[in-house]
């Protein structure tokens, strides 16, 4: 891809601080990295309507505002499938009390199962899955492993999507 034409690279540059508030009036409370990323995926949104359509967006605020909305949804539906997956991870620990043998027998066959299904995906993929089922954030991941945030992102996700293939396989299906 080429250079951003000038005046839309200005535009972009002029909008990141109302493009900042504008994640910030809709409720997104995270800083740092995972907002840079957020402003980024914005700007790279903007430019490719720009580049694509150029003077023909009539309604530029408009059009600038529903990008931001649908990044800001896509960012929210991401952080809740992670979210509801860490508390199953979390919640099956839990539950293991010994209290009900067969309860724990149940989660000791899944938890076998899980290891089982893991240690048939990719290794890079395998490092990113446990590290985040241990608490680790991506930020953190990403820094152990020198990767982009961008990149540990995409693995954590290739490797969840591989991750329930594996489980279907097995018999275990996991519904979003």
């Amino acid at each position: 891809m080429g250079l951003m034409p000038e005046p839309i690279e200005k535009i972009i540059e002029a909008l990141s601080p109302y493009l900042s508030s504008k994640l910030s009036s809709l409720g997104y409370i995270r800083n740092g990295v995972e907002k840079d990323d957020l402003l980024q995926e914005i700007r790279i949104r903007i430019w490719k309507a720009y580049r694509s359509r150029g003077d023909d967006i009539q309604y530029f605020n408009a059009y600038i505002k529903k990008i931001v909305f649908s990044v800001f949804i896509n960012e929210i539906n991401r952080i809740k499938k992670e979210d509801k997956l860490l508390e199953i991870a979390r919640t099956n620990a839990s539950q293991q009390d010994g209290s009900n043998e067969e309860r724990l027998a149940s989660h000791e066959l899944l938890k076998k199962t899980l290891v089982a299904s893991i240690g048939n995906i990719n290794k890079s993929k395998q490092q990113v899955i446990k590290l985040r089922l241990e608490g680790y954030t991506i930020d953190q991941i990403a820094r152990l492993n020198n990767w982009s945030y961008r990149k540990t992102c995409n693995m954590l996700y290739r490797g969840i999507r591989e991750l329930k293939h594996e489980m279907r396989k097995k018999g275990i299906y996991y519904e979003d």
